[in-house]
């Protein structure tokens, strides 16, 4: 792994940080302009380009209708078992509550606090409102887990699948054609999957943060999730497997692109380890605010964005990934 992270530019997490601390102010209307305009003088020569991969939430369909009817499916699969389930915000409730009784008794012990998976809280919250209900608790536990694997599951996907942003399909065809040697992947801090969406003959890999705090013992979610560099660590190691390598190299950082919506979790996470980064700005898209609580989202005070560095942290801005084909093909190019 040592191997194949070296070959990278150096970790710019300390830079976002202090960028952060020192004020620098978001880059004007002109800059993000220039960066729209194409590419900046940072898109380099010409070289092919060997990965590509793609955030899905808020990139490739919208978040908040999404999750919601995921919500909904699992709130009525609960409901029709267990009598006297409360709705969805009701769940979001117990949950917000198992996570703040976590938080505190890792304050109590003095030790760090490990948040659980979305999933894992949603499984959590929905067992407790079930025996608050009355329901047995093996009775809850069996059919709140099975609720979320039956019903918030595959909805996630078919949701999504029926939510995908105009032109999303068509790109990827295109993309895929355009570069048929490159492999394509998504890294999400979430649990969507191109797969589920019916795009799953597009991509050659898939990472979930959220499903590797449950599959990773003694995983942070800070570690797990983008901005942290597991994901991409992830990454390298199912390249590796692909290819039938020990380990991946790439021929220069440039050859990676990372297309995602998120300044923070996104931009900012392709530069720790080099990679062009493309943001996309679906227009009237609001970003979705996790009702159950924790999460890190675009919009989010507690990050700062007007303190980011633009012209540092996106290489190209885009309102649609159906514009992604002609901008890969003219980095490719060299233009």
């Amino acid at each position: 792994m040592a191997a194949a992270r070296a070959c990278f530019a150096p970790n710019v997490a300390a830079g976002l940080a202090a960028s952060r601390r020192s004020g620098v102010s978001r880059a004007s209307p002109a800059s993000r302009s220039a960066a729209r305009a194409s590419t900046s003088a940072r898109a380099g020569s010409a070289r092919p380009i060997e990965i590509i991969t793609f955030d899905l939430d808020d990139t490739l369909w919208p978040t908040t209708p999404v999750v919601m009817a995921a919500n909904e499916a699992f709130v009525e699969f609960c409901q029709a078992r267990i009598p006297g389930f409360p709705d969805c915000a009701g769940v979001n409730e117990y949950m917000k509550a198992v996570r703040l009784e976590r938080i505190e008794a890792a304050e109590r012990a003095n030790e760090r606090h490990f948040p659980l998976s979305f999933a894992s809280l949603r499984i959590a919250g929905g067992f407790r409102a079930a025996v608050d209900a009355g329901y047995p608790e093996a009775d809850a536990i069996g059919v709140v887990s099975r609720g979320y694997h039956i019903a918030w599951i595959p909805t996630r996907g078919s949701a999504a699948q029926k939510h995908l942003f105009p032109g999303v399909v068509e790109a990827l065809a295109r993309i895929r054609a355009n570069h048929p040697d490159a492999l394509v992947g998504s890294i999400t801090n979430g649990l969507g999957s191109a797969a589920g969406a019916g795009l799953g003959a597009f991509f050659d890999f898939e990472i979930s943060a959220d499903a590797a705090l449950d599959e990773e013992v003694g995983l942070h979610g800070d570690d797990a999730r983008k901005p942290g560099t597991f994901p991409y660590e992830m990454a390298l190691r199912k390249i590796a497997q692909i290819r039938g390598e020990e380990t991946f190299q790439i021929a220069h950082p440039s050859a990676w692109v990372h297309v995602g919506d998120d300044v923070v979790n996104d931009c900012a996470f392709a530069k720790t380890f080099g990679a062009r980064a493309v943001r996309v700005s679906v227009p009237g898209v609001e970003p979705y605010v996790p009702g159950g609580g924790g999460g890190s989202y675009p919009g989010d005070p507690s990050r700062e964005e007007n303190r980011l560095d633009l012209e540092t942290l996106v290489d190209a801005t885009v309102e649609s990934v159906a514009e992604l084909p002609e901008l890969l093909k003219r980095w490719e190019d060299g233009e």
